[in-house]
């Protein structure tokens, strides 16, 4: 039998059940999983060629290659797959039992080793051209479900070219943004007076570069210092008083200046707490696309805006939250 040049003759493990396993995939997000499959070669130089198993793509799975497709699409790859798995597994299996048959007749019985020989040969020659048929078959498939391979790399590709790119952007709106924030918190424009009534004290703070938004301050204002911020907020600090009061029309100035970084958010970043009731906040994390809070400049604390009353202090501190 040296001359009977089959290479797997004694094994071939059908690819039928591979697909059929999978006969209910259907697309996911408009995706699927395919990945190749090789049907055992059982000539020497001679063998099916590979085809794609579909299956439902899930996005932790790394085995296959996601493909794009309609549930349509999805059933005509999974119907190709099995036509080509059903036509190479039944020729297949057709090759290994007529190798079996020339391998189990003794050599002493030279007639029916030769009819077994000849029935080998019209089995291979059946299976190179059913080989070959089912191939070009399955052709088109193949080169579709590669094309939409191919496509979904560009576009992850795409997709990938994008966030690095809003994240550049990001990058460079935050560190703008930050840039604004210290400039401003250099300048002395900002001031404050302090009220007294019988049980409790209130300090209004204000910018002296914008036009007051509450009476109160328009009185208060007058013959205050200039300073920075930090200079306001360790001269609060040492008044301690029972409630403040930031006025409203300079939040919102501020808020416009920092465009796109609110009063509070500038506030936390800078000393690392609450703008309103000087309590010790986490770190923020930066934000993934441009803020979208310019309609309420204080950050959304319970003293912004205009006439608004924070918690006041409460044993010796602040109250009150972020």
């Amino acid at each position: 039998m040296s001359h009977v040049a089959q290479s797997q003759t004694a094994h071939y493990t059908p690819s039928m059940p591979r697909q059929q396993g999978q006969e209910s995939v259907s697309p996911r997000d408009h995706r699927v999983s395919v990945h190749q499959h090789w049907p055992d070669g059982l000539l020497d130089g001679t063998g099916p060629e590979p085809f794609f198993l579909v299956e439902t793509w899930r996005p932790d799975d790394n085995v296959g290659y996601p493909a794009s497709c309609t549930p349509e699409t999805c059933r005509r790859w999974v119907e190709a797959a099995l036509a080509y798995a059903a036509a190479v597994d039944a020729v297949s299996a057709e090759l290994t039992a007529a190798h079996q048959g020339v391998g189990s007749v003794p050599r002493w019985r030279y007639f029916a080793a030769r009819r077994a020989l000849h029935a080998w040969e019209r089995v291979r020659k059946r299976y190179e051209q059913t080989v070959r048929e089912a191939g070009e078959a399955y052709q088109p498939t193949s080169r579709e479900i590669w094309h939409e391979v191919w496509s979904e790399r560009d576009r992850a590709g795409l997709r990938a070219r994008e966030e690095a790119q809003e994240k550049r952007e990001d990058s460079r709106e935050e560190a703008q943004a930050r840039r604004r924030a210290a400039e401003l918190a250099e300048r002395p424009i900002w001031g404050w007076s302090v009220v007294t009534r019988k049980k409790w004290s209130i300090a209004y703070v204000f910018r002296h570069d914008v036009p007051h938004s509450d009476e109160r301050v328009s009185a208060a204002r007058q013959g205050r210092p200039c300073v920075n911020l930090q200079e306001l907020r360790q001269a609060l600090k040492d008044l301690h008083p029972d409630r403040l009061h930031w006025d409203g029309t300079a939040l919102a100035e501020t808020g416009r200046e920092l465009d796109g970084l609110s009063f509070g958010r500038c506030w936390r970043e800078l000393f690392g707490e609450d703008h309103s009731t000087f309590t010790s906040l986490p770190p923020l994390p930066p934000p993934t696309r441009r803020p979208t809070d310019r309609g309420n400049p204080s950050g959304g604390s319970a003293t912004s805006g205009t006439g608004g009353h924070g918690s006041g202090f409460s044993y010796g501190g602040f109250g009150g939250g972020y």
